[in-house]
């Protein structure tokens, strides 16, 4: 996470919770979201490599349970997965590189400066 992006959340955290205005904070981090067209979790193997993926709104607590389901079904137990049979549909549209995303990101953060 960014200073800047830092700076944000605090002001959030006070806006929200005045008392704790001048608490120290540790640690703060991010990153990116993923979330599939679905909006569902996806896992399974692909050209040898196994996958999980899609938890954009489902929290950390569905990647380790599917962590530990992959582990069952790179031990050979391939109906553990709760997520063989789907499939993972493309964006429509969705073609190359998403050379629009920094874009995007800049849009975003002079929406956080504005309010």
């Amino acid at each position: 996470m960014t200073l800047y992006e830092t700076r944000i959340l605090l002001a959030g955290i006070e806006t929200h919770f005045p008392q704790l205005r001048g608490v120290a904070i540790d640690y703060c981090w991010g990153g990116l979201v993923d979330m599939p067209s679905d909006r569902l979790p996806h896992a399974g193997e692909h050209a040898g490599r196994f996958y999980s993926l899609g938890f954009g709104g489902h929290g950390v607590q569905m990647s380790v349970h599917m962590g530990q389901i992959m582990a069952e079904v790179m031990d050979g137990r391939i109906a553990s997965n709760p997520w063989l049979q789907s499939s993972c549909p493309p964006i429509p549209g969705n073609v190359g590189k998403p050379w629009f995303l920094p874009l995007v990101g800049v849009w975003y953060r002079l929406q956080d400066f504005l309010h």
